[in-house]
């Protein structure tokens, strides 16, 4: 009977097969969830000066240093601006929930602090029932520098509905409808002319965003003021080139404003990007991960 162990083997492995296929046959058969959140719709909190609808993880810290130098074509004589007077702000993130984030800033120019909040309250998913992400900022800023004025004609305000897109895995845009607010304005001559302020602007955000490799993407933002606006304004536009590290974004750009919360960039920028008033600056975001997994 020299066959019988492999006929015994043989038959034995075969009832084995037959039996896990079965068995396979008769498990529910689950599927990934089609309809999750889409990610990286953006990379960083700001899309350069405005916000965008990225939201910071619960338990993420994000620490933000912002700085924008001089008028760069004013050439070597101040080094295309960086001789000139810059603005930088500090600023600190924390992540509430997945949904909720407040953060708190400081400015160079007028001694500026300001606290903030964002809120997402749609996340565009991968089917297509959501296919927007929405969310909600706002920002209350007072101006701490000597000028006598009491606390009530210190502050300022800004608010903004952030509505994005991924259209596809390289391009992302964004639409903000938002609303500036100063409590105290100034009327002043200059030579023979009266310049005056307005206390609330309207305005709406356009932003885009286009990948160009998993590290490296280019922004583009326009901040077109709707109805009256303070003399001597224009619209704030700017482009900058985001680099994802990791732990960093980097965030490189070319911008007219050197206001860095934008209820500022919205009410005081006063210089146009296409007439060569525009200037060089930065962002650097670090994300930390204060608890959980």
């Amino acid at each position: 009977m020299p066959y019988m162990p492999f006929r015994v083997l043989f038959a034995s492995g075969l009832a084995l097969l037959l039996g896990a296929e079965a068995l396979h046959a008769q498990m529910p058969r689950e599927r990934a969830n089609p309809g999750g959140p889409i990610e990286e719709v953006f990379w960083a909190p700001n899309v350069v000066l405005g916000a965008s609808v990225y939201q910071l993880p619960q338990s993420n810290l994000n620490l933000t240093i912002m700085h924008a130098f001089g008028i760069a074509t004013n050439g070597v004589e101040d080094l295309f601006g960086l001789d000139g007077a810059a603005n930088i702000r500090f600023g600190a993130d924390y992540g509430v929930t997945d949904r909720l984030s407040i953060g708190v800033g400081r400015s160079r120019f007028d001694k500026l602090y300001d606290v903030r909040a964002k809120a997402k309250l749609l996340r565009q998913t991968k089917d297509g029932a959501v296919p927007v992400e929405v969310a909600l900022k706002g920002d209350v800023g007072i101006t701490t520098v000597e000028n006598g004025f009491d606390l009530a004609d210190r502050l300022n305000y800004f608010g903004a509905l952030l509505l994005a897109r991924k259209v596809s895995e390289r391009i992302s845009v964004q639409v903000t409808p938002m609303v500036s607010h100063f409590n105290t304005v100034f009327i002043e001559r200059r030579g023979e002319r009266v310049v005056e302020e307005e206390n609330t602007h309207l305005a709406v955000g356009l932003a885009g965003r286009l990948v160009l490799s998993r590290r490296l993407a280019l922004q583009a933002e326009y901040l077109p003021v709707f109805g009256a606006r303070s003399d001597d304004t224009a619209d704030a536009f700017s482009l900058g080139l985001d680099i994802e590290t990791g732990g960093h974004v980097f965030q490189l750009f070319f911008t007219t404003s050197q206001w860095l919360t934008e209820q500022h960039v919205v009410a005081r920028n006063a210089d146009r990007f296409f007439a060569g008033d525009f200037r060089f600056g930065f962002n650097v975001n670090r994300v930390f991960r204060l608890g959980g997994e």
